[in-house]
């Protein structure tokens, strides 16, 4: 993990994990793991954040690509928004022109994405972090 010059930054997105994917949405078993500079395999896009089903482990990028610096709260609650709809609509095997692909991403779950904001927007804390 990277030498972080505000600890107080870590376990304040502890507290923000905490609070959102526990308590609001329910989910006790997942653990949070902050992940350092990571680039996909083309080099091309970064990674914000992943989960892990079998380790149930939520991984998020806390640092913005070009400075490394804490990125926006808001920025954290649309990715763990993210993240928990993966949990809420799984990805799922579907044969296209002759082949399995695996679904991750489709217009159901982008829904439930937007279900997942408007949800943390009507707590009254978290709804500060969002414009109106």
């Amino acid at each position: 993990m990277p030498a972080y010059k505000n600890d107080r930054y870590l376990e304040f997105v502890e507290l923000i994990f905490h609070q959102i994917v526990r308590k609001l949405f329910g989910y006790d078993e997942y653990k949070l793991r902050i992940i350092s500079r990571r680039q996909s395999a083309t080099g091309k896009r970064l990674i914000l954040g992943y989960i892990n089903f079998q380790k149930k482990t939520i991984a998020l990028d806390v640092l913005t690509p070009k400075t490394n610096k804490p990125k926006s709260i808001n920025t954290l609650l649309r990715t763990l928004a993210h993240e928990i709809a993966h949990i809420q609509k799984p990805p799922y095997y579907q044969k296209y022109r002759g082949r399995m692909i695996v679904r991750q991403h489709y217009p159901a779950f982008y829904h439930q994405v937007d279900k997942n904001i408007i949800k943390i927007k009507k707590d009254p804390y978290f709804s500060q972090y969002f414009r109106s």
